[in-house]
């Protein structure tokens, strides 16, 4: 049940971006401001994973998970009636709320149905269904936009709710890791909603000329501050909403910060392909899934292996491994043109898939392998708020470059977005070095 969750989220992230373009041009609206589709959900996914994290230690990880289900397939629901940009961006938020439920309780529902010898293994089937998830994305995407018209690619996320909700009453059982503790102050989430949100408006206030460098400074400090005074309470409370403990876990720590540049450098290369391939290379939408389609194809089977192999090997020599090679899949990028040949795209996708499959399940094992059973819950819920949270930035601050770069190139769209392309593709490798760094200096569990 907890993989049909995550399912239904992946096969929504890859829909999504993959309608990007046609989103934009149905509403004529910049890429900037149509980023805030994706933006817009995941910056609400971010803000309370930690929150129903925690919550599902004390009231059960089923009850946050099913609520979860049914927040989720209504807000599809509401999507597919959006009439304008902004009531997409407002319905995808709502959408958002439920993604956190499923979530932030996915990794504890994992961690606690394995035995600790094969915890990798378990999160690694994990992996391999959120592969099959974005591989069914794409290709669903695209025919869904070819046939019927963007509205549609929410539909496919109904059915699937609403069994997964059915099947999860019947089958899930309930877990409370931590029953007799009461909840936190209610301060403590919203100190860590308005930090989130503000530091995501750092790089949500550019437009066509780039960044607002006045506005972007006083969301910093905003930011700062907040993020003091939150880590401030939680040292003092006796029932806090991100346990001060955390912090002094090394693994932990180490594990989280590669997850997080991980998927910055992930969701900004996945931000720039369908503009890139659609607007440079002039692959319809249909074509544009297919082809992407081939990342998540290789992750289903990089993933399990991956999980198995850091079971017997440990996870720090797997994972730096991986990271490697979807680094220097993306280095090879910069080689690409409206020119290359459908071949050579592929290989460079399969390069991505098997670095990215590799990379995340032992690094999912060696985070919650770390922490205590009683943290599980909390501990799933900062697992998938550093990977939200890496999303959501890299994805604000990609599209900010991409888009600023677009503005200042004067040209016809075919030679546009391949510059776009090419201007933003560094920040994203940095992003992936920087991951590959906080990997190799984390040791295994």
């Amino acid at each position: 049940m907890a993989a049909a969750g995550v399912l239904l989220a992946t096969i929504d992230a890859s829909i999504v971006n993959i309608a990007l373009p046609t989103i934009s041009d149905h509403f004529e609206t910049s890429v900037h401001t149509t980023a805030w589709v994706t933006i817009s959900y995941l910056l609400v996914v971010t803000a309370f994973l930690l929150v129903f994290g925690r919550l599902s230690d004390v009231y059960g990880q089923k009850l946050v998970f099913i609520s979860g289900m049914i927040f989720f397939t209504v807000g599809s629901g509401l999507c597919i009636l959006s009439a304008n940009i902004g009531q997409l961006i407002a319905f995808r938020a709502f959408q958002g709320f439920g993604a956190a439920m499923i979530m932030s309780n996915t990794p504890a529902i994992v961690t606690n149905a394995f035995p600790a010898e094969q915890r990798g293994m378990g999160l690694g089937v994990i992996g391999s269904v959120v592969s099959i998830g974005l591989m069914l994305g794409p290709p669903l995407g695209g025919i869904l936009i070819h046939y019927f018209g963007w509205h549609y690619i929410f539909a496919v996320n109904l059915p699937v709710g609403i069994l997964g909700t059915i099947f999860s009453l019947k089958i899930l059982k309930e877990h409370r890791a931590d029953s007799s503790s009461r909840p936190f102050h209610p301060l403590d989430p919203l100190l860590w909603i308005l930090s989130i949100t503000s530091f995501v408006l750092i790089f949500g206030v550019g437009g066509r000329s780039g960044l607002n460098f006045g506005r972007a400074t006083i969301y910093l400090a905003i930011t700062v501050a907040l993020v003091i005074l939150f880590f401030a309470r939680q040292r003092r409370s006796e029932r806090p909403l991100f346990d001060p403990v955390f912090l002094k876990n090394g693994i932990f720590m180490l594990s989280s910060g590669a997850g997080f540049f991980s998927y910055m450098g992930m969701i900004g290369l996945s931000f720039m392909l369908p503009f890139f391939l659609e607007k440079s290379v002039g692959m319809p939408p249909l074509e544009t899934g297919r082809l992407l389609m081939v990342i998540p194809a290789t992750t289903v089977f990089a993933s399990p292996l991956a999980g198995y192999l850091s079971d017997k090997l440990g996870q720090r020599s797997i994972s730096t491994i991986g990271l490697f090679i979807s680094t220097a899949s993306m280095i090879f990028m910069f080689t690409l043109g409206h020119e290359s040949s459908t071949l050579r795209m592929v290989v460079n996708l399969i390069g991505l898939g098997l670095g990215l499959g590799l990379f995340g399940s032992p690094n999912n094992s060696a985070l919650m392998g770390s922490v205590d059973h009683k943290n599980r819950g909390a501990a799933g819920g900062i697992l998938a708020t550093v990977r939200n949270l890496g999303m959501v930035s890299g994805i604000s601050i990609v599209s900010l470059v991409f888009n600023s770069a677009l503005g200042r190139h004067l040209v016809g769209d075919t030679l546009k977005y391949s510059i776009a392309f090419k201007t933003a593709l560094p920040v994203v490798v940095a992003f992936s070095a920087a991951a590959i760094i906080l990997s190799s200096l984390r040791r295994s569990v």
